[in-house]
């Protein structure tokens, strides 16, 4: 079942190349977003455990370095030592005390004495404190160690460091990750243009040659053709175009001898089919009188031309009258109406053809004469009736035409009219009588050749007044006798 296409009109273009940088920036901008997250959580962790590390030990030495002050309770000492320590980066708090959890000295933002009792055996703990100048508290990571002198348990000493330094680190980690990434990403994307437009070129130019072909031109080539699958494809369609111009060469060739609707005929029907259907159809054979004669009295070339000339001007009154030019045989014309695509007005057709062409090889046998040229007359027969159409022939050689008793009454009609006279049957005689633009009347009964019955026979002309609109609808241009006789 056939799908309905798309209209085309309504297909937004969407380039290659954007397709490309916006795949690549994706692709590009999302792994390095990863990248950079997880870079700053590593590095905030490693930093947290920095801090973890430098608090411990730090207050491992404080407690180390308090131990004599306290002993010698020397809290003025001691001052000067926490002071010292607070004044130091990322440092927001220092102490020292009692055994019994009583403050000694202090500095900085300390965390409630319950807090720091809980976390004398666990070392190292984080608190919240809230500060006078900004709205958010201060997270802090807190570090506890006892003194301690043979065994005996002086006091502990207390080291406070500013956690924010870690997500300050962290937030300078994602910003320079940021930074990098958007570089990378308009890197990634002005280079994914670049090589999309250098991809889609040759894309580009078959589908400037599909545009071309479409329309029937087929003189376009690949001249340059790549070296991948973009290259295969050119290289395709460098041959499909070279066939489909050997095609239309064929396809013009062919209608020069064949009849566009026969052609048609031919072409969707089974080659190797022969034979035929039965219709009925009415053809004409137009002859030229004295052609034996005439034939061994001028040069062969002048006498193809001049049948040339009378050839092309019949062919032309058989167009306009709806038939066509079955076949050229020797000095005659064989012209076929109603076939194969049935016209009821086929008998009308073809019998105003004849008197048409009389009367134009009347007129142009009078331009002639006047320019000294030689002239041809015709004697033409007509018939309709039942008749054989299609493939007759050997199966390697093949002509669609028609044949049986009617078309041969015709042919024998049409040897038996006299110069400029047009012969019809009975039957074709019936058919066109009320015909206002002829003038029929009875001839005689002949005994034509190859009929065992005397035929009667009618003869055909045109009438010679009110037919002026009818001749210029049929022969139109052909009017203009003088000039198509030069």
């Amino acid at each position: 079942m056939l799908t309905q296409q798309p209209d085309r009109a309504v297909i937004k273009r969407f380039p290659i190349a954007h397709k490309l940088a916006l795949v690549f920036t994706l692709i590009i901008g999302a792994g390095m977003l990863i990248l950079g997250l997880v870079i700053a959580e590593d590095q905030a962790d490693l930093l947290e455990r920095q801090m973890m590390a430098s608090s411990d030990m730090a207050v491992k030495q404080l407690a180390q370095i308090a131990k004599e002050p306290v002993l010698a309770d020397d809290p003025l000492t001691l001052q000067v030592i926490v002071d010292n320590l607070h004044k130091q980066q990322g440092v927001v708090a220092a102490a020292v005390f009692t055994e019994e959890m009583q403050p000694i000295v202090q500095a900085g933002l300390l965390p409630d004495l319950a807090t720091i009792s809980k976390h004398t055996r666990a070392g190292q703990f984080i608190y919240t404190k809230a500060q006078e100048t900004h709205s958010a508290p201060l997270v802090v990571v807190g570090s506890v160690s006892p003194m301690t002198v043979d065994g005996l348990t002086l006091g502990y000493a207390l080291i406070g460091f500013d956690r924010s330094i870690v997500e300050s680190a962290k937030q300078r980690t994602i910003k320079t990750v940021g930074l990098i990434t958007l570089f990378f990403v308009l890197v990634g994307s002005l280079a994914s243009i670049l090589v999309g437009n250098r991809l889609a070129r040759p894309i580009n130019q078959i589908i400037k040659i599909s545009s071309a072909i479409s329309q029937g031109d087929y003189a376009f080539r690949f001249d340059k053709l790549r070296n991948d699958e973009l290259g295969e494809l050119m290289q395709a369609m460098n041959e499909m175009t070279e066939g489909l111009a050997q095609k239309e060469h064929v396809e013009k060739t062919f209608s020069r001898y064949v009849a566009p609707i026969v052609a048609e005929e031919v072409l969707k029907t089974n080659p190797q089919s022969s034979g035929g259907r039965t219709l009925t159809a009415s053809v004409l054979f137009a002859d030229i009188v004295g052609f034996t004669a005439l034939s061994e009295s001028i040069p062969a070339g002048q006498l193809n031309s001049l049948l040339n000339v009378y050839f092309g001007y019949i062919a032309q009154i058989v167009d306009s009258c709806s038939g066509y030019i079955d076949k050229y045989i020797g000095d005659c014309v064989m012209a076929i109406f109603g076939v194969p695509k049935f016209d009821q007005q086929h008998t009308q057709n073809a019998v105003e053809c004849a008197v048409l062409i009389q009367y134009f090889v009347r007129e142009l046998n009078q331009q002639r004469l006047q320019q000294g040229k030689l002239i041809l007359q015709f004697h033409i027969g007509v018939n309709s009736g039942a008749m054989l159409a299609g493939n007759i022939g050997a199966a390697n050689r093949m002509n669609y035409t028609v044949m049986g008793k009617e078309v041969n009454t015709a042919s024998r009609l049409s040897g038996s009219a006299k110069a400029g006279e047009v012969l019809l049957t009975e039957t074709t005689y019936l058919a066109v009588k009320k015909n206002p633009h002829l003038q029929c009347q009875t001839e005689e009964i002949m005994a034509l050749r190859g009929t065992a019955q005397p035929v009667m026979t009618y003869t055909a002309r045109l009438r010679e007044t009110n037919n002026a609109a009818f001749i210029k609808a049929r022969l139109g241009a052909l009017l203009s006798v003088k000039e198509l006789a030069r």
